[in-house]
């Protein structure tokens, strides 16, 4: 029974404030051609291509799956940007398609548009096109935000004329900030000046730090020379603002360390009394991070780093409790009973092959044209089996051979995992973490390899509070 093969229609929009209605429009005649059943309709809202790839987006990720089981027979779309913005993954959408035979047509007309073709070359600089002019949507929109942006804290904008004027609200709070801020010298101070001011002004701590280092408040736009903005009223002059920059080297400070103290947060950690997953904290001030859970129940609580350290031990036994020797062993058997298998069906080919020519001799006692005889390719094909089969036992010897020294190069490879990517290896060998008041439970996934391991271990040490 063969397979139902649908055409499919493609609309994408990047935004919400854009609707399809163009796109429909054009593809209407198309879609008067065939009946409802033979129509499949997928649409993508607010996904803009520039800034998601296609594995992140669902629904052009549904069309190649549909393509790869041979569900589509033609693909519409009102031109190549709807589909693809870039040069690598139009490539590939292009290639699938001409892999399935999948045709592509594109319902957008006039203004110079091209056709899909069947030309490679033609289609590559197509898709290169539509990659640089993908990148140019981008950072025009970025260059819009930047001086343009929908909204600005401590700023009213003006709709009609596009001013930016400082809200008479939020003035002079915003103000006392940026003053309070150049004064700033410690972490401890800069922590308490961020929790007095996200309270007044009604926003986050992330908000204010990047306040602190855009030139918009200063009126300018610094990412290539010195534009000035003579649509924003400034909070600071420009000198004021590349002043505050350098005494406040702590933000940059603060900030990279709010970064290492979240990137602690590599692990999927269970509360051991309510099974549920612990909450992640950090503290700038204190250099710490650490996980706990109190739902209904005793506190749990454990630091980041003494965690790690658990994990890192834990890891390390697994590692050095690998049986070498009995996976060597299994490899042994494995191997004699391909081996047994393989010469199994080389007999067969034998016996073939002596039959074949048994049926030559007694057709032909001259042997004169026993080249030619049909017979003569049926028996070509069994010898080049017979060598194939010959191959692939010398090739698996090779790979026994060979085993030791991979599995010594494999432990040596997890040793050195362990600590370089901790969260790598615990994905793969540790099922579950679970905290207690005054234990962790690791459950380790099961192997045949690891032999004569403990099932507890004491943590030493005073961070484990």
């Amino acid at each position: 029974m063969l397979q139902n093969k649908y055409k499919v229609f493609f609309r994408r929009v990047s935004s919400i404030s854009q609707d399809l209605a163009m796109q429909q429009s054009a593809d209407a005649i198309y879609r008067k051609q065939y009946l409802s059943k033979e129509i499949v309709i997928i649409d993508e809202h607010a996904m803009s291509a520039n800034k998601l790839s296609m594995v992140n987006r669902p629904n052009m990720m549904k069309i190649i799956h549909m393509i790869e089981n041979n569900q589509v027979d033609i693909i519409y779309a009102f031109d190549r940007t709807r589909l693809f913005r870039d040069y690598y993954e139009a490539n590939y959408f292009v290639s699938l398609c001409r892999k399935k035979e999948v045709q592509i047509i594109y319902t957008s007309t006039g203004n110079g548009h091209q056709q899909s073709t069947g030309n490679i070359v033609l289609e590559g600089v197509m898709n290169i096109v539509g990659d640089f002019e993908g990148k140019n949507i981008a950072r025009r929109s970025e260059e819009a935000r930047r001086r343009y942006p929908a909204q600005k804290l401590g700023y009213v904008k003006d709709k009609q004329t596009k001013q930016f004027h400082k809200d008479p609200i939020k003035r002079e709070t915003l103000i006392h900030f940026f003053l309070d801020l150049s004064k700033v010298q410690t972490y401890i101070e800069l922590e308490k000046l961020l929790k007095t001011y996200q309270k007044k002004l009604g926003t986050k701590k992330t908000q204010l730090l990047r306040v602190a280092r855009d030139p918009f408040y200063a009126g300018y736009d610094l990412s290539k020379g010195k534009n000035k903005l003579s649509h924003v009223e400034p909070y600071l002059t420009l000198s004021e603002f590349s002043d505050l920059q350098d005494k406040n080297a702590i933000v940059e400070k603060y900030l990279e360390k709010d970064q290492h103290l979240q990137e602690q947060n590599i692990f999927q950690v269970n509360c051991g009394i309510c099974g549920k997953s612990l909450i992640f904290h950090w503290d700038i001030v204190k250099g710490a991070a650490w996980y706990s859970c109190a739902r209904k129940h005793p506190k749990i609580h454990i630091f980041a780093d003494s965690l790690t350290s658990i994990i890192y031990c834990t890891l390390e036994q697994i590692v050095n409790h690998l049986d070498i020797n009995r996976l060597l062993f299994d490899s042994s058997v494995y191997f004699r009973n391909i081996r047994q298998s393989f010469l199994h069906n080389l007999d067969i080919l034998k016996k073939d092959k002596n039959q074949i020519l048994q049926n030559i001799i007694m057709e032909d006692n001259t042997l004169l044209n026993w080249r030619k005889h049909p017979l003569y390719e049926e028996l070509s094909i069994l010898e080049e089996k017979q060598e194939q089969l010959s191959a692939e036992i010398l090739l698996k010897e090779e790979l026994l051979l060979g085993n030791k020294q991979l599995s010594k190069l494999v432990k040596e490879y997890l040793n050195s995992t362990r600590t370089a990517n901790p969260f790598f290896l615990s994905s793969i060998l540790i099922q579950n973490l679970y905290i207690y008041p005054n234990e962790v439970n690791i459950e380790v996934n099961k192997f045949d390899y690891i032999q004569d391991i403990q099932t507890h271990f004491i943590f030493e040490g005073d961070d484990f509070q």
